[in-house]
């Protein structure tokens, strides 16, 4: 840790309410600056940024700042640009609205954008990413109002990053594995101390996005697959549009939330959108991750939920990658992969293990926690001659919750199969691919 004075700011004071409007949409883009005239004693050939992780927020919780003492979940990122477990604490968090992370390319001048929403209640916006190699060294903000003075929202704003310290590992040097500082120190300002110049490390630029008209659809958009009145599909590789039609597309009902759950959190809103729209597109969600989504309306009899729907975002478009975390099927045509999370057992979740099945290669089986304990069987039989289509089938030996995404190399669609907690059951789709 270095030691030393600091000076830092604060953000505005949270509005109560917009005038410019009860939401809005904004890219934000991340440029690095780390250079040798930052780091007048060189760059490490090893030099990157890991990847971003961020949330909006109302001003009831804080995730870090300058002064404050480093959380577990925080210190992991600092230490070691694992955002895992502070991703978790967020999505957890009931005074968060959404998620973000985006891993910028190699390099201490890389880019990277994401695209994400606030609203009057959740204005916030708080990021952070590990200055890597570093002992505990980052870059980010904190309970960044995107807000003015009067209550407007920001048309363009760009913020500066200068480095911290997060107060939990010594160091002066570019180097990971170094011992603990004890006693823990707190979030300190290394700006112009050591290693560091005067100038930032990186810089922040947030732009207000024209929001579209409610229910105009991109002709780029995937069509909705139903066999409810519920559906969901992956749209690029951070978003789902969920569709819903029948009662739920009735213009009575008003405005309707989104809920979403996934692996690593339970259910929480992540969008607002009038029933009579037919559908709402969800960004800023983890690539190559599956989600579960429902609907709620404020009804005569109290709260409705619709049915389920799930998807899994894209983030990969290659052939089937076989290893341990993927089956392949069908000449490696199909990719199936599954995430499980123990209901019993809080932060119990992983990613089934695959094991290929000699005789055929329609079918496989995942175990969960133990090699010799199988928890799931999967085939995909190739079914053009009766219907035109490939069919997925799975049977369970588990009751946990789980997500199976198949997906077709040639077609570039996935589909995504639900199992909730404690349910023992399986499924067929003879109309997936």
């Amino acid at each position: 840790m270095v030691a030393g004075l600091s000076c830092c700011w604060f953000a505005l004071p949270l509005a109560a309410q917009s005038s410019g409007g009860d939401s809005a949409s904004y890219r934000l883009t991340f440029q690095g600056a780390w250079t040798r005239a930052v780091t007048p004693g060189g760059v490490p050939g090893s030099a990157h940024f890991s990847p971003l992780i961020g949330a909006v927020h109302n001003d009831r919780v804080t995730f870090w700042e300058p002064g404050g003492r480093t959380s577990r979940q925080v210190e992991r990122v600092a230490e070691l640009g694992i955002q895992r477990d502070l991703r978790a604490l967020m999505e957890r968090s009931p005074h968060v609205s959404e998620v973000f992370e985006k891993e910028p390319p190699r390099g201490g001048t890389a880019s990277a954008s994401i695209e994400f929403e606030v609203t009057a209640e959740n204005p916030l916006v708080t990021l952070l990413t590990m200055i890597a190699p570093s002992p505990d060294w980052f870059v980010g903000v904190h309970g960044l109002s995107l807000l003015d003075a009067q209550g407007e929202w920001l048309a363009n704003h760009q913020v500066d990053l200068f480095p911290y310290d997060a107060g939990t590992e010594e160091g002066t040097e570019f180097s990971l594995d170094n011992p603990a500082t004890v006693p823990q120190g707190t979030i300190t300002s290394i700006r112009g101390m050591g290693k560091f110049t005067d100038g930032p490390m990186a810089r922040l630029t947030f732009e207000r996005r024209e929001q579209e008209e409610p229910g105009a659809p991109d002709p780029n958009d995937p069509e909705p697959r139903f066999t409810g009145d519920v559906t969901a599909e992956p749209a690029g590789d951070s978003g789902v549009i969920v569709f819903w039609r029948g009662s739920w597309a009735d213009a009575a009902r008003g405005l309707l939330t989104v809920e979403a759950r996934s692996q690593t959190a339970g259910w929480a809103q992540v969008a607002t959108a009038s029933a009579r729209d037919g559908r709402v597109r969800i960004d800023g969600l983890r690539s190559e991750t599956p989600y579960t989504f429902r609907l709620r309306a404020d009804g005569r009899q109290g709260l409705e939920y619709s049915d389920e729907a799930s998807a899994t975002t894209g983030g990969y478009s290659g052939p089937c990658r076989g290893g341990d975390g993927f089956l392949c099927l069908r000449e490696g045509r199909f990719e199936a992969r599954v995430h499980w999370t123990n209901p019993d057992v809080p932060d119990d979740f992983g990613s089934g293990v695959a094991i290929p099945v000699e005789i055929s290669d329609e079918s496989g089986l995942f175990w969960f926690f133990d090699p010799e304990n199988v928890e799931l069987v999967i085939k995909l039989l190739d079914g053009r001659v009766l219907n035109g289509r490939y069919w997925v089938f799975y049977g369970a030996l588990s009751d946990v919750e789980y997500w199976i995404t198949v997906r077709d190399t040639v077609s570039g669609l996935n589909r995504t199969y639900h199992n909730p907690p404690k349910l023992l059951g399986g499924q067929r789709d003879l109309e997936a691919f």
